[in-house]
């Protein structure tokens, strides 16, 4: 007696098979999307994190002590006042001798720098308060600027263009793509 041996005709064994790749590559399009746009979440929450950590501790500061001077010059210090009713520069200076101003990182310290240090994409520069950075290392810091106006009570606006730094793990596409242009205004006493 024969016994009826059943076998996969090659027809099927394609069929199957192309039906398991569609599967597979709709199941590592939808990870690698997915992968990014929690990607793209966890690096808008680590800009906007810093922001708000930056812009709380210059308010605070502002709104305890006055706003001195603002400067552009590296290598100026803060002894001296408002002079003019507005003044656009990129280092903040307030009476509790706090300076706010954009540095890199050089060995052991923070140095002082201008936003053309800091254009391109590897720059990794931080927003620093006495030589403490008060940015972390995931985003960097494009652009910093001070417009202080000194009609009637002393008013800083502070503009912040942000991008996250470059990892092994992040995409320069993403980098690129995920630029916050951040400004608020602070007043010496709130209204």
């Amino acid at each position: 007696m024969k016994k009826n041996k059943t076998w996969f005709t090659l027809v099927e064994v394609v069929v199957s098979v192309t039906i398991f790749s569609i599967i597979i590559i709709s199941m590592i399009s939808i990870y690698v999307l997915s992968s990014d746009t929690s990607l793209k979440s966890d690096i808008n929450r680590a800009m906007h994190e810093n922001i708000k950590s930056v812009i709380t501790d210059i308010s605070e500061d502002i709104m305890k002590n006055n706003i001195l001077w603002v400067s552009y010059d590296v290598m100026d210090s803060c002894w001296f006042s408002i002079s003019g009713n507005y003044k656009v520069w990129d280092k903040l200076c307030i009476s509790s001798l706090n300076d706010y101003y954009l540095a890199k990182k050089s060995l052991w310290t923070y140095i002082r720098v201008d936003k053309f240090s800091c254009e391109n994409l590897d720059d990794q520069c931080y927003i620093v308060k006495n030589w403490n950075p008060l940015t972390n290392s995931l985003v960097s810091v494009k652009d910093l600027q001070f417009y202080v106006s000194s009609e009637n009570i002393n008013k800083a606006t502070i503009k912040i263009i942000m991008q996250p730094t470059i990892k092994a793990w992040v995409k320069p596409d993403l980098i690129k793509n995920n630029k916050i242009i951040f400004q608020t205004t602070i007043s010496e006493r709130p209204f």
